[in-house]
Parts: structure tokens; sequence; C-alpha cells
């Protein structure tokens, strides 16, 4: 009896210690046949960021978005990102979808991409159109290898690819094929 008592216990034990063991990490793709495991959505994004002195730097604004377990990345539908700068216009950045870094370090916007600069009593309005521009937070760099439009009044230029610094001072660099027709005033 003492033995098939010893021997329950053992195996209560050793049940114990396997169910509780930590599992190793999996491989991107390695157990759900290469699927992302989706873990959590939401509708409605509306994420902020904010300097050390408490104002407002960056916003990101999506009608949903959905966050995969296995790579860290959030996917999100109708993206609006706007970059504030104190005492300079706001750019507002908007794309059909986008997908965001594991740790926020990139923001990928896909399909028709615009980005916008309000007039102010320096600056006219600017509207830039593009496809799938990367994003780089930190930096305020943004960048694309797809064909730019940009407008701002009766000025034009086209492009193929584009690099921009929105961190004053402001520059855009446009690297291929570019066409510009400028109105003098």
């Amino acid at each position: 009896m003492r033995i098939w008592l010893l021997l329950l216990l053992l195996g209560i034990l050793g049940y114990t210690w396997w169910a509780s063991r930590p599992e190793p990490p999996e491989e991107h793709g390695a157990a759900d046949g290469g699927q992302q495991i989706q873990d959590y959505y939401m509708d409605g994004l509306d994420l902020r960021q904010f300097d050390n002195s408490g104002r407002l730097r960056h916003r990101l604004q999506a009608r949903d978005m959905h966050h995969f377990r296995n790579s860290g990345i959030t996917r999100l539908t109708a993206p609006s990102y706007v970059l504030h700068e104190e005492g300079r216009p706001v750019w507002a950045i908007s794309a059909q979808e986008g997908e965001l870094s594991a740790y926020q370090t990139l923001l990928q916007l896909f399909g028709a991409t615009t980005i916008e600069r309000k007039a102010d009593e320096n600056h006219p309005a600017m509207q830039i159109r593009t496809a799938n521009l990367r994003i780089y937070p930190q930096t305020e760099h943004v960048e694309t290898d797809e064909a730019v439009t940009v407008t701002s009044e009766q000025n034009w230029i086209e492009s193929t690819g584009m690099q921009a610094w929105f961190k004053p001072p402001t520059r855009i660099l446009f690297p291929a094929q570019a066409r510009a027709h400028y109105v003098a005033q």
C-alpha cells in the first residue's frame, strides 16, 4: 500500500513539475505554420506621445488595430499620424493601412498616403501624395521609394522617391527623376 501511495505522490509531483515548467520561446511562425496569432485588438486607437516638457509631439490614430503576439507587430486600419512642433505648422500623415513595429521605432503606411501641412503666416499650405511611406518617429524622418507629387499653391514637384526630415530645420530630398514647376511671387 505504501508503494502505491509513494508512486501516486511521485506521479503528482512529476506532473506538477512538467505543467509548471516555462515553455521555450517559439520561433516566428514555427508552431502556427507561419500564421500570425492575434492576441488583442482595439477599435478607435488614439495614442499620444509627449516630450519631457509635457508638450504633445506625436499623435497616432486609427479606426482599429490588431496586435500579433509572435512578431509584436500592430496592424492599423486608416492610420493618421500627426507631428506637432511648437510655433510651427502641424504635419498630418494619413493612409489606408499601416503597420507599427514591435518597439514602435518604425511606422509603415501602405496604399495611397497623404502628407498635409496647413498654412500659417510664414508658410503656404503643402500637400504630398505618395504610397508606402516609412516613418521613423524618434527622428521624425519619413521616406518612400514610390512616386511622389508635392503641391503648394501653384507650385508642384514630381519625383520618384522622397526623404523628409520634419524636425527643424525641415528639409525634403527628392533623389530621382524630379521635375518641378515654380511660380515666382
